[in-house]
């Protein structure tokens, strides 16, 4: 019962992980469609999205990676 469990989990994290990574690259496409939206300001974009969506693959790789690493044979 305690394997289903655990297996529950990582799913639940991957597809959790899967979304963030969705939503900001979306974020990341809004940021940087100019024709979209009206520029104001001094034009310069935010490069934190770019940092959270390399955060986000990142976790998604580390839930893929770090099972397969640490499973006892």
């Amino acid at each position: 019962m305690n394997n289903k469990r655990t297996l529950i989990v990582r799913i639940v994290a991957i597809v959790l992980a899967a979304l963030m990574v969705l939503s900001l690259g979306a974020v990341l496409i809004q940021t940087f469609a100019v024709d979209g939206v009206p520029i104001t300001g001094s034009g310069a974009h935010s490069k934190l999205p770019i940092f959270i969506l390399i955060g986000a693959v990142a976790l998604v790789a580390v839930c893929v990676i770090v099972p397969t690493l640490t499973k006892k044979k």
